[in-house]
Order: C-alpha cells, then structure tokens, then sequence
C-alpha cells in the first residue's frame, strides 16, 4: 500500500541559532608592541642616547676640587600616524529581509560593524608584522636564519639559541627581554623536541605549552603567531581562499621574535617597538560610525584607527626566520 513520503515534503530552513564563520580567533599585535595614545597624528618620542649612561666617568673628587663631570645627549623617534578604514553597505532590503521566518540568521548592523572591525584587526596585525621581519634587530639585518634547525629531531639548537639572545640583548642594553614570539608552526614542532621535553618533563602538567616555555627561559609571556590572512582576489564562486601565516617571514619555515616590551609605557622606558595611536574626539581608539545613501537605500558602517607602528629599540629585539625548514 503506498504511504506519502512526508520527510520529502518537508521544506527546509535555516537553524535559528546556528550559523558558520571563519575568522581569526586571536591576534597579539598589541601585546607585541606596546600602545602609547597621543593626541596628534605627528609627534616625536624623547630618547636618551644609551652611550652616556652606561659610561663609567665617576672619579675620586679630592677636597678643594671639582667632580667629575659629563652630560648626556637626546635625540628624538618620528612619529607620523595613518589612518586605516574599512565600511560595509547595508542595504533596506537586507535590513526588512533579515526578519521574514525562514531566513539566516543574520543581524545586517552587527554584521557589518564585527566585519570591518576584523579588517582592522587583521591590517594591524600584519603592519606589526612586517616592522617585525623587515627591521634590523640586535646588529642581525633581517634576523638569523634558524636553518630549520628547531624542528623536533637531533641537532635542535631552540634552547641554546635563545639563551644566546637573551644574553646578547641583556649584555648590550642592560635589560633582559621578556617576551618571545613564536609562529604557531615553530610551537607544533617544539611540542615534540626531546631536549625541550628533558627539561620540563618533571614538571606538573609534562605537557610544553606556551607558559611552560615562559618559565623555562623565565619570560613574562610568550606569544603565539597563528593568525593568517588570505592573499587571494575576490571571485564569484567564492573559491579564493589562498591561506598565508601573518607571523612567517618564509611562507611554511616558521619564525621567532625574542624582546623586551615594558608592561606600561613611560618616562625612560624603552621599548623594542611601540604603537603610537591617535585618539578621536569622542575619546576612543577607534572611530565607528554610519551614514545613510539615500540614492542606494542604505547606510554604511565604518570602523577605523589612526596609529604608527615603529621600531623604537633596535637593540631589544632579535628575530629567527625558517625556524622549522630551511
């Protein structure tokens, strides 16, 4: 006896609380160079020469004589900030749309603003990125080539080579560097070192993570590079996604970025890098707003930020590339 098919008459719509997104989960451009708010777009920032204070001129002063006397000089790091914008139409028609039964659930305004917002973070990312791999850190133009020589396996030289940096950085400036980068592929392959493993493996957990590292080498943090971006042209199908790590000089080769960062910047306080951001009128870091186009029935939304990202402390920085392959 023939019965209807009912699941084949059932009409189908999207889940209501359900949708998919890809996106970076986290960036560390801020937690890699510190942020200074100014109020103008161009400022200078102080330096003290680092010659002067680390000359030993004090002398015995005999009674009836003068001390002994130096002084010290100041120059100054240019700072010309740049606005980066992105805005996003959203259309009536979308708007109305959005609140028929059936459709995705999608919210136009919100959408729009978290979209913009991403395309902010993720240029941020890459500008700090590239002051990162295209300076020139403790006399090392364009870093040390690691010759792939911290992927797991014999001949790892991961820990003696950050030690060596450390000491290089301290020796030379007096300050020891806390923080250390490592792309997330350099992370993945030191997971699975034996000289790394022989160090920790008597510590709780057993297991090399992140903080682990920080404490082998007694770091404050060490951050991990995985954010990637997608250098591919926009096509109608929607197949161009092309995917390239933002923390990699050699695309697959791995990288690393030893420093010193302060935990608040100040008077006297240097730094490898610094953000130099410009503050809006309202206050804020970052200006959204939205503006309506009669002609087209819609508004835009639009986030932006003005800031300088620059090299401030050549000396408290040292960088690997092709950490992982040569």
């Amino acid at each position: 006896m023939g019965q209807p098919d009912v699941r084949s008459l059932l009409v189908s719509g999207p889940l209501a609380n359900v949708s998919l997104c890809y996106r970076n989960r986290a960036y560390i451009a801020d937690r890699v160079f510190p942020i200074i708010d100014s109020p103008s777009p161009e400022t200078r920032i102080g330096r003290y020469l680092k010659s002067d204070w680390f000359r030993d001129e004090a002398a015995i002063r005999a009674p009836g004589t003068r001390s002994a006397r130096g002084g010290y000089k100041i120059d100054t790091v240019a700072i010309k900030a740049t606005e980066y914008a992105f805005a996003k139409e959203v259309t009536e028609e979308d708007r109305q749309l959005a609140t028929l039964p059936n459709t995705p659930p999608l919210q136009p305004e919100q959408d729009a603003i978290e979209f913009c917002t991403m395309k902010i973070d993720l240029k941020k990312e890459r500008r700090v990125a590239e002051v990162v791999f295209t300076s020139t850190w403790s006399d090392l133009p364009g870093g040390e080539d690691a010759q792939g020589r911290w992927a797991a396996g014999a001949g790892n030289t991961f820990i003696r080579d950050v030690e060596t940096a450390i000491d290089r950085i301290e020796s030379n400036t007096g300050f020891r560097p806390n923080a250390l980068m490592l792309s997330s592929n350099t992370l993945k392959e030191l997971k699975m070192e034996t000289t790394v493993l022989e160090r920790i493996k008597y510590t709780q957990r057993g297991i090399i993570s992140a903080e682990l590292i920080a404490a082998l080498f007694d770091l404050d943090e060490v951050l991990i590079g995985g954010a990637i971006y997608s250098g591919a042209q926009e096509k109608k199908d929607g197949s161009d996604f092309t995917a390239a790590r933002i923390w990699e000089k050699n695309a697959g080769k791995g990288a690393a970025f030893l420093f010193y960062r302060p935990g608040v910047p100040g008077l006297k306080t240097p730094s490898a890098g610094y953000q130099v951001r410009v503050l809006y009128p309202s206050g804020l870091a970052r200006s959204t707003r939205v503006w309506n186009e009669p002609a087209e029935n819609q508004d835009v939304y639009e986030v932006k930020e003005n800031v300088c990202i620059i090299q401030t402390g050549p000396d408290l920085g040292y960088l690997w590339y092709n950490t992982i392959a040569s």
